[in-house]
């Protein structure tokens, strides 16, 4: 499978489950609550859907920018590059929603280490998959 369409599928899937933990308050941590008005602005769909089209397109620039790379090195670009998308999602003011929740709440700093996390989780799962395929 393609690697971006499967980077879509992954993260979409990623803001589902993130969605059901926040809307239901099964975990108590500040990103967490800062989404839960994002996604009561979104539909189930409409929030997979940016979700799956950021991440795809971040894996754009991953991708251009260290592939091929040893695995560490491939890891730590992946946190740079999805911690600064934020930036660049925030500059373009196409994602107004969740600039007025989550990185409101966040701050930028906050709101980038969590965007790499979540690059790196989305990552290791594609990598995971890539090997085994």
């Amino acid at each position: 499978m393609n690697i971006y369409i499967f980077t879509f599928i992954v993260t979409a899937l990623f803001d589902v489950i993130l969605r059901y933990i926040s809307l239901n308050r099964l975990l108590d941590y500040d990103f967490v609550r800062y989404l839960e008005p994002y996604f009561k602005q979104h539909t189930l769909l409409a929030a997979a859907l940016i979700a799956g089209f950021v991440g795809a397109t971040a894996q754009y620039f991953i991708m251009a920018g260290m592939n091929p790379a040893p695995t560490a090195m491939f890891m730590a670009w992946t946190f740079i590059v999805s911690a600064l998308y934020g930036f660049a999602m925030k500059a373009t003011g196409l994602f107004p929603h969740l600039d007025a929740t989550y990185y409101r709440g966040l701050g930028p700093i906050g709101g980038a280490v969590h965007d790499g996390v979540s690059g790196l989780i989305v990552q290791f799962v594609v990598l995971l998959y890539n090997g085994r395929h």
